[in-house]
């Protein structure tokens, strides 16, 4: 069998069909054209912040050769956006969830809101009613329900109108069809909908991570899967969370930011100030004690208003 696990998840989102794309960023060409340059030249002000890519044995660019996008790239591609009728990030909780994993869940909806600028709704657990079609159990006993039951059955029926996504976590292990081993997450692009599994996540060589560790895995796949929902695609030129992984490892030594060309997509997509993003994220990780991040995204916000 295949053990893919990450490689499924980025794949999935790359290879579903896209929505219709719509911008509410809409300005005359001059405007356009002007925050365009702005945006360009203040990417320039945080390359001393990020490492180039690296290719180690195993990784993601080795199996899988990509060409990146730049900020300008993305900005010529029409991407998917917000719109005002639907700009609304959900986290849907499904299973039974352990203290330590609902304040994780908690955690990840406070930092999309600090990354991406849009409203996210937290909603209320539910159970797992999965068909026994949908599930089976790898030795010795650690249940796995079958992707599709989140993606087409269950998410769908649950999708508000007002989404830009229906993101699920779910403390089940997941698998994409009988071939494959595990996956620790898939999605759609044209439904708008995707679910990750915290059970992989939350294990560091068969014993529980650090409580940090499990929170930074969660935040990555959570971010780096929601950019895929606005037609960011893997990113090749920096060390980013929005490079594809293959595996832990390599999810690991990702940071928890996007680099300065996908955060210049972020600004663009969302209309977000990257000084005051920066500022946001460095609240949360106020928050949260870890004063490294914090000093870090203080830093940045610092070099991008000085651009002028």
């Amino acid at each position: 069998m295949k053990q893919f696990g990450i490689m499924l998840l980025c794949l999935a989102c790359l290879t579903c069909s896209q929505p219709d794309r719509t911008a509410t960023n809409v300005a005359t060409a001059p405007a356009r054209d002007n925050r365009v340059r702005h945006l360009s030249k203040t990417k320039n002000a945080l390359v001393k912040f990020y490492e180039p890519m690296k290719e180690h044995d195993g990784d993601w660019l080795q199996s899988h050769p990509e060409n990146g996008e730049t900020f300008e790239e993305y900005v010529d591609s029409g991407p998917t956006l917000p719109t005002p009728e639907r700009k609304t990030l959900y986290i849907q909780p499904v299973g039974k969830f352990s203290a330590k994993q609902l304040r994780v869940i908690q955690q990840t909806a406070d930092y999309l809101r600090a990354f991406y600028d849009l409203p996210v709704v937290l909603r209320d657990q539910r159970s797992v009613d999965a068909p026994k079609e949908m599930v089976r159990v790898q030795y010795p006993d650690n249940r796995q329900i079958l992707t599709s039951y989140f993606l087409d059955d269950l998410l769908p029926k649950i999708l508000p109108n007002d989404a830009a996504a229906l993101l699920c976590f779910t403390n089940y292990d997941l698998y994409p069809s009988d071939t494959w081993n595990y996956v620790f997450g898939q999605a759609s692009f044209q439904k708008r909908v995707g679910v990750w599994s915290l059970w992989r996540l939350e294990k560091e060589n068969g014993k529980p991570a650090r409580p940090d560790l499990f929170l930074d895995r969660t935040l990555k796949v959570a971010m780096h899967e929601t950019g895929h929902m606005f037609s960011m695609r893997h990113c090749t030129k920096y060390e980013c969370v929005m490079s594809g992984t293959n595996h832990l490892d390599e999810t690991d030594r990702r940071p928890l930011d996007t680099c300065p060309e996908c955060t210049m997509k972020i600004a663009w997509a969302m209309n977000y100030s990257p000084a005051e993003r920066y500022k946001n994220l460095a609240e949360f990780w106020r928050k949260q004690g870890r004063t490294q991040e914090q000093k870090r995204m203080l830093e940045k916000s610092q070099a991008v208003q000085q651009v002028k």
